[in-house]
C-alpha cells in the first residue's frame, strides 16, 4: 500500500471515487442481467405456461358446458325450438372450445415431447367426443331420441370423459410446467437479491475500506505535523520528523522538517555568537548566506541588535578612557527609551568625578596657600568618593595639627624657650620633622650653653681681656659668625 500512500490526496479521492463508481456500474449492470432473466422467465410464463393453462381449462370448462348442452337438448324431444336453440348454444360451445384450441396452438414456445404426446391425446379425445355427438345430433334429427340417449350415456359419455382426462392431464403438465417456471423466478428472484445485497455489502465495505485508508492517510500524516507544528511553537526542537509519504501531507512534512532544520540552525549559529561574544569575540557576526527569506532577515536583525548593543557597550568604554584619564569634556549619547539608564549612569559618572574633581583641586588649592584649615563636605559623597574625601580631611587635619606644633615649636624656641619639645605619634615625614625639630631645639640648647660658657669665661678672665684683646676680638668676630650661622639654620627651620 506505499504506492497509495504517496497518490497525492486528489488522486486518492479519484481512485476511490472511481472504485466505488466502477462497483456502483456493475453492480447496476448485474442488476441489469438479472432483471433481464427475470424479464425473460417473466415472458416465458406469460406468452407460454400462462397462456397454456388459460386455454386448457376454457376449453375443459368449454366441454362440460357442452356436455351440459347435450344432456339438457335430450330432454326436449317434441320441442323443435328448444331443440334449435341447444343446436345454436352446442355449436357455439364448439366453436369457444376450437377457439381456445387455435389459442393455445397459437403459442409460440415450442412444445415438449411431453407436452405434444399428451396434446395428440387431446385431439384424438376431441375427434372421438364431437364424432359420438354428431350421431347423437342425427339421431335427434331423426327424432330417434332413444337411440340418441343411449348414444350419449354411451359412448358420448365415454368420449367425453377421455377427453376430459386428456384436457386435465396436459393442464397439469402446464399447470407443472408452470409452477416449475415461477419456482425458477423466485429462485432467480432470491438470488438476485442476494447478489445485489452481497454486492451493495462489498461496495459498501469497500468504500468503507477506502474512506478509512483514505482518512487514515491523509490524517494521520496532518495529525503528526500538527503535533510537531506544536512542538515547534512551544521550542521543541527536538523532534524526528519522519514522512512516510510523497502527498501533500508527506511534503507537509517535509517542509515543517526543513523549518525545524533552519530554526535549529538559526538557534546554533546564535548559541555560537553567544559562546563566542562570551570568549570576548564581540565583533563576531552570524553568517546571514546560508538563510533564506525571513529566515535570514531574522539573522540580519539578531546581528543588528548585537551590533546595536555592542555599539552603545563601546560608545559608553570610549567615555570611560576619557574620564580615567581626567577628560571630562566628553559626555555620553542621549540614548532613547530604557536605553536612557545608560546615558544617566554615564552622566551620574562624569557629575560625581566632576564634583570630587572640584572638590580635591579646592582643598588643593587652599594647602598650597597654607590654609589647613578647609575641608571636604564627606557627606555629599559615598563610598570610595566618600573615602576618597574623608583621606583629603585626614590629610589636612594631620598636616595642620602637624604644622602648627612645629609653628608653636619654633615660635617657643623665638622666644627663647629652649625647653620645649615636639611630642606625640607621628609618621613619616611628620615624624622626620617632629625629630629635626627636637633634634634643631637640642642643638640650639646645646649651642645656647657654650654661649653661656662662654660668657662665665669672659667674665672670670677679664684681666685677660685687655691683654688679649686682638685675640679677643677675633675670638668675637668668630663668635659672632657661628651666632649667624646659627640664625640662619633657625631661618631656615622656621621657613
Amino acid at each position: 500500500m506505499k504506492w497509495f500512500q504517496d497518490l497525492p490526496i486528489a488522486r486518492k479521492l479519484a481512485l476511490a471515487f472511481s472504485v466505488t463508481t466502477a462497483m456502483a456500474v456493475a453492480l447496476g449492470l448485474f442488476a441489469l442481467v438479472r432483471l433481464s432473466t427475470a424479464n425473460e422467465q417473466i415472458r416465458q410464463t406469460s406468452s407460454n405456461w400462462m397462456p397454456a393453462v388459460v386455454d386448457l381449462g376454457e376449453m375443459l370448462s368449454l366441454v362440460n358446458e357442452y356436455r351440459t348442452y347435450e344432456l339438457a337438448q335430450l330432454g326436449r324431444q317434441g320441442q323443435p325450438e328448444e331443440i334449435a336453440d341447444y343446436d345454436k348454444r352446442i355449436a357455439e360451445a364448439r366453436a369457444s372450445i376450437e377457439a381456445a384450441e387455435a389459442g393455445y396452438n397459437a403459442i409460440e414456445a415450442e412444445s415438449s415431447a411431453a407436452e405434444l404426446a399428451l396434446y395428440a391425446k387431446v385431439k384424438d379425445a376431441r375427434a372421438a367426443y364431437f364424432d359420438a355427438h354428431d350421431q347423437i345430433a342425427q339421431a335427434i334429427a331423426a327424432d330417434d331420441f332413444a337411440t340418441a340417449t343411449a348414444l350419449s350415456g354411451d359412448a358420448s359419455r365415454k368420449a367425453r370423459r377421455d377427453f376430459a382426462g386428456a384436457l386435465k392431464a396436459l393442464i397439469e403438465y402446464n399447470v407443472q410446467g408452470l409452477d416449475a417456471q415461477v419456482k425458477v423466478a423466485q429462485a432467480a428472484y432470491a438470488r438476485t437479491v442476494a447478489a445485489i445485497w452481497t454486492g451493495v455489502g462489498l461496495l459498501v465495505l469497500l468504500a468503507g475500506l477506502l474512506g478509512w485508508s483514505i482518512a487514515r492517510a491523509v490524517s494521520r500524516p496532518l495529525q503528526k505535523a500538527t503535533r510537531v507544528a506544536g512542538d515547534i511553537a512551544r521550542g521543541r526542537l527536538d523532534n524526528a520528523i519522519r514522512a512516510d509519504s510523497r502527498d501533500e501531507a508527506g511534503h507537509l512534512l517535509e517542509s515543517m522538517r526543513a523549518m525545524q532544520d533552519q530554526l535549529k540552525a538559526v538557534i546554533a549559529a546564535q548559541s555560537e555568537m553567544t559562546v563566542r561574544h562570551d570568549e570576548g569575540q564581540i565583533s563576531f557576526r552570524i553568517d546571514d548566506s546560508g538563510f533564506p527569506g525571513d529566515f535570514g532577515r531574522m539573522v540580519r536583525d539578531t546581528n543588528a541588535l548585537v551590533a546595536q548593543h555592542i555599539g552603545v557597550k563601546m560608545r559608553a568604554v570610549e567615555v570611560m578612557r576619557h574620564y580615567a584619564v581626567g577628560d571630562l569634556s566628553v559626555d555620553m549619547d542621549q540614548l532613547p527609551g530604557e536605553k536612557a539608564v545608560i546615558t544617566e549612569a554615564m552622566d551620574m559618572c562624569k557629575r560625581n568625578l566632576s564634583a570630587i574633581n572640584t572638590e580635591i583641586r579646592r582643598l588643593a588649592g587652599a594647602a598650597a596657600a597654607g590654609d589647613f584649615s578647609q575641608r571636604g563636605d564627606a557627606d555629599t559623597y559615598q563610598h570610595d568618593f566618600r573615602a576618597m574625601v574623608d583621606g583629603l580631611n585626614r590629610l589636612m587635619e594631620a598636616t595642620d595639627g602637624n604644622l602648627t606644633q612645629v609653628s608653636s615649636l619654633l615660635r617657643a624656641v623665638a622666644a627663647g624657650d629652649l625647653t620645649a619639645h615636639m611630642d606625640g605619634d607621628f609618621h613619616g615625614v611628620f615624624a622626620r620633622m617632629r625629630d629635626d625639630a627636637n633634634a634643631t631645639v637640642a642643638q640650639l640648647t646645646s649651642i645656647v650653653s657654650r654661649i653661656q660658657g662662654a660668657s662665665s669665661a669672659i667674665s672670670t678672665a677679664s684681666t685677660e681681656i685687655a691683654s688679649g684683646n686682638n685675640d679677643l676680638s677675633r675670638r668675637t668676630e668668630q663668635q659672632a659668625a657661628n651666632l649667624e650661622e646659627t640664625a640662619a639654620s633657625m631661618e631656615e627651620l622656621t621657613s
